[in-house]
């Protein structure tokens, strides 16, 4: 974790993500996401302190941004075709 957030990655591309960090520390990825989620917590709350932000929260951030802009652009929304709607009523 140090090595990455100092910038000095040895078995990862030193990208702010589990992914690297996980190389980093040679375990499979879903240790850290499913058994240790204290460290990956603690990686993405020290890489938002160095002002990195994770890739994962970037993507989100851009979708959020392009659906604001979409539904901010006046379009019309897809409605439900009636046939789905009165399939819905029998379950």
């Amino acid at each position: 974790m140090d090595r990455i957030l100092g910038g000095t990655p040895e078995h990862s591309n030193g990208a702010p993500t589990t992914v690297a960090l996980a190389a980093e520390v040679q375990v499979p990825r879903n240790a850290l996401t499913q058994r240790h989620t204290d460290l990956k917590s603690d990686f993405y709350d020290r890489a938002r302190a160095r002002g990195q932000i994770p890739d994962s929260e970037r993507r989100l951030r851009q979708q959020v941004r392009r659906l604001a802009d979409f539904s901010s652009s006046g379009l019309p929304t897809r409605r439900k075709s009636p046939s789905s709607r009165s399939m819905s009523r029998h379950w």
